[in-house]
């Protein structure tokens, strides 16, 4: 529930991110000036509904990926944890285990997410006019490898967040509880103040892994299918450093923490909520 939520409510942010991150790479067409550019021109060239294009797969994704990546986390650092409490697992566990989850959630759900970014690519939206369809349009086209082009940076750029931001959330809200200068407890005001730490933690370290991700993902192939222009997550991202220097690795950062910031908050604050039978604490 509370990954829809926010997928539902963020996917222009995210729809603006992906076009940000493609600019350069000549995948496009367009080169975008910054957020507002690049929102004013969808708005403009496509309609308001081109700042939701590819949301059919960003709630599939969310109800999947969004949910799995979450529900992992849990029981691996019980796994960890045998018999104590999971709280207390030493940082390092519990970072094992955000890998864990995000990476495993990551890849078994890759096609959902390959589908979501080329749609938001498209700025014709021409090329998947349904969900379901473009799953065996890439397998037809492509083979079923394709399904899982840019799988590898999609699980680095998932286990970077699962790391990051379910560990930061974690230890933020037990420090927050934890701390006599902090009266709120575990209550809405430490959650919403843990997963701001958290999403703009996740989105520094996962940003030039994103970036890769959408441009492997959305990169013209040839007619066996293969790709054009990147062979590997590596040289995708050498590639960018080279032309585009290390800023270049963090195109599109401006909305990508819009995004993910609020889309954080709403996850967490709503899974919190659900923890706590929708009593509103404040």
């Amino acid at each position: 529930v509370g990954s829809s939520v926010a997928d539902f409510v963020c996917t222009p942010l995210d729809v603006v991110k992906v076009r940000m991150q493609l600019s350069q790479s000549g995948v496009v067409g367009e080169i975008y000036k910054g957020p507002v550019h690049c929102t004013s021109t969808i708005f403009r060239n496509e309609g308001p509904g081109g700042l939701y294009k590819g949301l059919s797969p960003a709630l599939l994704r969310a109800c999947t990926y969004g949910s799995a990546r979450i529900g992992f986390y849990e029981p691996i650092k019980q796994l960890f944890a045998g018999k104590t409490a999971s709280d207390q697992l030493p940082l390092g566990l519990k970072m094992v285990a955000g890998i864990g989850s995000g990476g495993l959630a990551s890849f078994i759900f890759s096609p959902v997410d390959l589908v979501k970014v080329r749609m938001q690519g498209d700025k014709e939206g021409k090329r998947y006019p349904r969900l379901f369809p473009a799953f065996a349009s890439i397998v037809r086209s492509e083979g079923l490898s394709g399904m899982y082009r840019g799988a590898s940076a999609t699980v680095g750029r998932a286990a970077t967040c699962g790391m990051v931001e379910l560990v930061t959330y974690d230890e933020f809200k037990k420090l927050l509880i934890n701390s006599a200068l902090w009266p709120y407890e575990d209550s809405l005001p430490t959650h919403f103040a843990a997963s701001l730490a958290a999403g703009f933690l996740s989105t520094v370290a996962s940003a030039p892994i994103d970036l890769v991700k959408s441009r492997m993902m959305n990169q013209p192939v040839d007619a066996a299918g293969k790709p054009r222009l990147y062979q590997s997550p590596l040289q995708c991202f050498l590639t960018t450093l080279r032309s585009e220097g290390v800023l270049g690795l963090y195109a599109g950062f401006g909305p990508n923490y819009l995004r993910l910031g609020p889309h954080t908050v709403l996850v967490f604050v709503v899974i919190e909520q659900v923890r706590h039978g929708m009593n509103w604490a404040v």
